[in-house]
């Protein structure tokens, strides 16, 4: 942070701020209220016939105000296009010379007009709030004529390179808001995640399910094999533990008399990290009195398939695949194949489990380079686990319920 605030695009910012509060403008204002969003204006007007920029400054097309981060600027004489970037997308707008106001600005012998303002005061990933008519362009992209523009929030910061835009692994999962705004894609996957959680929420409680929150902190941990993290009540002066799973409590819950329940919480766990674990990560746990497996496979695998038609009208998901290098469809349409975890090393790497000794397991995982200290302490589960994990996951790829785990991995 100390390096980007002596950057010379930082002390640029800050000097505009400064100018902006000189010429009695607010630069972090309360309250702006859009009539639509970025993709609401599109889907309503995009293909219908709105009028010509003319008309558009006559005030007679539709009038539409949004709220977005400015994302692309380019001046064109008398007047400039922009691209504003809202929570849905972004749509593109302009200002002219003539009619766009900015609201607080006076002209002065320096900036006398609106338009030149914007182009001196405004920078990209300012947050701007715009109010004026639609029309088509020449080339046929639905513009704003904007009439009257308010600055949201002066952004000090700038945005990452327009060109090669946030690539970096490392500073997309740590600075989040960063990739929020280059990537329209992530924003999508957290409206997703968002759309999937109620859905879990109503396909369960339609079927009798009651959702419940249960603590975080207790005295003791359980529910998983995992290490916990630890902190101190100090009311009690008693060591306490962030839970690791959802099992323990809900299952009390169950003893009471509670048939259905469900949770969504977060869970901690003190332990590795990588692209595939977090220490904290949000899990889902249901429990129903007088089920068995064959019950939860049935409910589970109807809960993906409503889920994919819901939100993609359709089952078959494309998916890509890093270490094939290619898109692969997954089908997650009721029923899906089941097996026991013996029948997929049998189906898919030809290994009759039960005819094989515990040595003859070792040989075969020793050639797939497991370490051999490990296999020699290795338990007959583990060795079957080991198995499947080597021989048959990467196999995997449509939906499969496999069943019968060895009793050692539970």
């Amino acid at each position: 942070m100390k390096d980007l605030e002596l950057s010379e695009e930082f002390q640029n910012r800050t000097r505009k701020l400064r100018e902006l509060r000189e010429l009695n403008i607010e630069p972090y204002p309360v309250g702006f209220h859009p009539t639509y969003d970025s993709k609401e204006i599109l889907k309503k007007y995009d293909n219908t016939k709105v009028g010509a920029s003319k008309e558009a400054e006559e005030g007679i097309t539709p009038f539409a105000s949004v709220a977005g981060r400015l994302m692309l600027f380019r001046s064109m004489g008398k007047n400039a296009f922009a691209h504003i970037q809202d929570k849905s997308g972004r749509i593109q707008v302009m200002f002219n010379k003539d009619s766009t106001e900015v609201e607080g600005f006076e002209p002065t012998e320096e900036i006398p007009t609106a338009l030149k303002f914007i182009e001196k005061k405004i920078d990209l990933g300012d947050i701007i709030g715009v109010e004026g008519h639609l029309f088509h362009t020449q080339k046929g992209e639905l513009t704003i004529f904007v009439k009257k523009a308010v600055l949201l929030t002066k952004s000090l910061l700038p945005l990452p390179d327009k060109h090669s835009g946030l690539i970096d692994k490392e500073t997309r999962y740590r600075k989040r808001w960063l990739d929020l705004i280059s990537n329209e894609q992530v924003q999508k996957t957290f409206q997703d995640r968002s759309r999937i959680l109620r859905l879990i929420r109503h396909y369960l409680e339609e079927r009798g399910f009651l959702e419940v929150e249960t603590p975080i902190l207790g005295s003791i941990y359980g529910g998983a094999a995992a290490r916990p993290f630890t902190t101190k009540l100090n009311a009690l002066d008693q060591e306490m533990y962030l839970r690791i799973s959802l099992e323990t409590v809900l299952k009390k819950l169950v003893v009471g008399g509670m048939e259905r329940i469900f949770e969504i919480g977060k869970v901690f766990r003190n332990e590795g990290i990588d692209k595939s674990h977090n220490p904290e990560f949000t899990l889902l746990e249901l429990y129903a009195a007088y089920w068995d497996y064959n019950d939860i496979m049935h409910l589970t695998e109807n809960l993906y398939e409503t889920i994919a038609l819901t939100l993609h009208d359709t089952t078959e998901i494309a998916f890509f695949l890093p270490e094939k290098k290619e898109n692969v469809i997954v089908d997650f349409k009721a029923p899906w194949k089941r097996m026991t975890m013996k029948e997929g090393i049998k189906t898919y790497a030809n290994i009759e489990c039960d005819q094989l000794s515990d040595d003859e397991m070792r040989e075969i995982l020793k050639k797939e380079g497991m370490d051999e200290k490990e296999l020699k302490e290795a338990t007959r589960g583990l060795l079957v686990a080991h198995l499947f994990e080597t021989k048959v996951e990467h196999h995997l790829i449509q939906p499969h319920h496999i069943t019968d785990h060895p009793i050692v991995t539970s």
